[in-house]
């Protein structure tokens, strides 16, 4: 009787099983390839559609905001046509002279911008003579050339806004209009208790989203007021301006607020220099505006609605920066947060949404 060397069954060692953990390796390897070259082509084409792509965002999360004000006709059997004309006068009697005050604005900040400029280019020099600093190192830094070709470049900005106001209008009115037919496409296209449950996911996450926006709007406008009586107060030029833009930039969390509260503060330098005592007290009145804003009435208006990780809105406003420049940066916040809350009223993507949280809620999370 000849031995046999007879081989372990496949079995046994695992033969069988080999192939299959190679086939999920490569799946556990490509999913997360097939994410990275997703977002970058939806990266390029929102990058490259950027004129079209923002009217229709902005058009989306006004939507958002006005939906419930369209609905506000129901009660008095109004059409909804009337209502959306009511929105639109309502936006056209905002917009538009925000937009001719912003033109305004940029013409008389590009015309005076040569005159604060040399004045500080002065500051510098005689700073750096008294404390023996070689000249050149403040001539290098020509902050004319950038941003003055980046100011001379928005002397269009009128007619760039009416266009992008146009677009927006035509967007918003399409999807106002859908908005009541929403709720019975959902029914008819998810049959059942499958259709109840999604359409009363996307009113949760319709109404939490158009309560942070308004929200948002209304804190930004606090911000630009206070901002505003303080540095007329002050007796610092501009006043108006910086307001305005303190209300646009506080949709930027902490980095919005911080470039917002740089301009005024080299303006009351050069404007009341060499007397140091309003700049700084320009410094400590925006300080004290932001962190009674930042840290103490939004924390208590919103509550959890932007209990973002700053490490989300850090990518958040990287991402759609690169995309969408300025206005990227301050749409960028407002995304992830519109993102965070459909996640968090979709079981399936929960995990998502905590991961976007930030630190102190997970903390209260895992307590519970």
């Amino acid at each position: 009787m000849s031995d046999k060397v007879l081989s372990p069954r496949p079995e046994e060692d695992g033969g069988e099983d080999f192939p299959v953990r190679r086939r999920d390796r490569r799946h556990s390897m490509l999913e997360p390839c097939v994410v990275v070259m997703t977002v970058l082509a939806v990266g390029f084409v929102l990058s490259n559609a950027a004129q079209v792509a923002i009217p229709f965002m902005l058009a989306f999360l006004l939507t958002m905001l006005f939906t419930p004000v369209v609905k506000l006709g129901e009660p008095f059997r109004l059409p909804v046509p009337v209502m959306v004309v009511v929105v639109l006068v309502l936006l056209l009697a905002i917009l538009l002279p925000l937009g001719i005050f912003l033109n305004s604005m940029m013409q008389s900040v590009v015309q005076t911008l040569p005159q604060y400029y040399n004045k500080l280019m002065d500051i510098g020099r005689t700073l750096l003579e008294e404390y023996d600093f070689p000249k050149d190192f403040w001539v290098s830094i020509n902050w004319f050339n950038t941003v003055g070709r980046y100011l001379s470049g928005m002397t269009g900005f009128l007619l760039n806004w009416l266009g992008t106001l146009l677009m927006l209008m035509v967007f918003l009115v399409f999807m106002l209009l859908e908005t009541p037919y929403t709720e019975r496409r959902i029914r008819m296209a998810f049959r059942g208790e499958g259709g109840e449950r999604v359409s009363r996911i996307a009113d949760k996450v319709m109404g939490q989203i158009s309560k942070y926006l308004r929200t948002l709007a209304v804190i930004s406008f606090i911000t630009g007021v206070c901002v505003f009586v303080a540095l007329y107060a002050l007796g610092i030029d501009f006043a108006l301006t910086w307001g305005v833009l303190a209300f646009f930039f506080n949709f930027i969390p902490t980095i919005g607020s911080i470039a917002a509260s740089i301009p005024p503060v080299l303006v009351a330098l050069v404007q009341y220099y060499p007397n140091w005592v309003p700049s700084v007290l320009t410094l400590l009145a925006l300080l004290s505006i932001q962190f009674f804003i930042g840290n103490i009435m939004t924390p208590k208006i919103m509550g959890d609605t932007l209990d973002l990780s700053p490490v989300v809105i850090l990518i958040s406003l990287m991402f759609w920066g690169i995309i969408w420049g300025l206005s990227g940066a301050l749409l960028s916040v407002p995304i992830a947060v519109m993102i965070k809350i459909i996640c968090e009223n979709v079981p399936q993507l929960h995990f998502v949404a905590m991961l976007m949280c930030s630190a102190k809620r997970g903390r209260a999370s895992e307590s519970q």
